[in-house]
């Protein structure tokens, strides 16, 4: 199960399905599925590629779930982080995760510039702003969507067993600890969860906390597996 591959099934068979609502946003499945191409395609042209790391610092936006998605169509690795981390924080799970690319906004662009040379890994190109055109250092997250092409990527194959994403302990009891969950795990989530709360394509998912902590995916990935909103 390639977890992205359930987008392209929605705007397949439900196209007009309503997706997502994200404050005034809302989009279709097959509106969705474009979105998630684009950045997928535009992630690639980056060389981000199966197995990357790909970081995001952001609050609940519509970037933040194209990201997940649109590195799960390329084999990519998406790793969410709190908003809430302090640049040494920051620093340490970035190298930790052998983090390729950072996904975030301008509010995070003054710590990011700090520790720039410890993070050899990500490349100056690979440094993506979601609401600010111009920054020096940053590439604009909008931009590189919009030249893309908005088709299924291309000759990529992922494995049940490959990685989906890396999840972040808090560091309660130690430092934080990188929990990998696999698509087929993902899938898991979206199949059992969609069982246990009788969830149907017609449901209605109202989720209020932080998307980036891995409780959010006990609704959010049946709610995408079965086609809800």
């Amino acid at each position: 199960m390639n977890i992205g591959s359930l987008f392209a099934r929605h705007a397949r068979y439900r196209p007009e399905r309503l997706a997502v609502i994200c404050g005034d946003q809302r989009l279709t499945y097959r509106e969705y599925n474009q979105q998630i191409n684009r950045l997928a395609n535009a992630l690639s042209a980056l060389g981000i590629g199966k197995g990357d790391k790909v970081a995001t610092i952001l609050p609940n936006c519509l970037a933040l779930l194209e990201t997940y998605w649109a590195v799960g169509k390329i084999g990519a690795v998406v790793v969410p982080m709190s908003t809430l981390l302090l640049e040494p924080a920051m620093q340490s799970l970035l190298a930790d995760s052998d983090a390729a690319a950072v996904v975030t906004n301008a509010s995070f662009a003054p710590a990011l510039d700090n520790i720039r040379a410890q993070l050899p890994a990500i490349a100056e190109d690979r440094y993506l702003l979601t609401d600010r055109t111009g920054q020096a250092g940053f590439q604009d997250y909008h931009g590189l969507k919009s030249q893309a092409s908005d088709e299924e990527p291309q000759g990529i194959q992922i494995d049940d067993q490959d990685a989906f994403n890396i999840m972040y302990s808090s560091g309660t009891t130690g430092l934080p600890k990188g929990i990998v969950h696999s698509h087929a795990v993902r899938a898991w989530y979206g199949a059992t969860f969609a069982t246990a709360y009788r969830m149907t394509p017609e449901s209605v998912t109202m989720h209020a906390g932080s998307i980036v902590f891995n409780g959010a995916f006990v609704d959010l990935m049946p709610t995408v597996y079965v086609g809800g909103t």
